[in-house]
C-alpha cells in the first residue's frame, strides 16, 4: 500500500476501561481513512489492519469554498 502520509495517536483511554489508538492515513489518490486499534497493538498488527481496511461511505465537505456550489433542483 502506497501512502501519502500516516500517523498513529498516543494511547487513548476508553470509557469502558480498555485503551485504543487512532490510526489515520491518506493514500496516493488523496483518500483519507482512519481506524481504531488496541492500545497495545504492534506495528505489524497496525500494518495488517491498514492493508485489510475497506473504506465505508464517503462524505462530502460542503463548506469548502474551493468546491463548486451545490446544485439544488426545484420541487414540483
Amino acid at each position: 500500500m502506497k501512502l501519502r502520509g500516516a500517523r498513529v495517536s498516543d494511547t487513548l483511554p476508553r470509557a469502558w476501561g480498555e485503551c485504543c489508538r487512532i490510526v489515520e492515513w491518506v493514500n496516493r489518490e488523496g483518500q483519507y481513512s482512519c481506524l481504531a486499534v488496541p492500545g497495545d497493538a504492534s506495528e505489524e498488527e497496525i500494518r495488517h489492519r491498514m492493508r485489510s481496511h475497506r473504506n465505508g461511505p464517503q462524505h462530502l465537505v460542503t463548506d469548502d469554498r474551493e468546491l463548486p456550489a451545490r446544485v439544488v433542483l426545484p420541487r414540483v
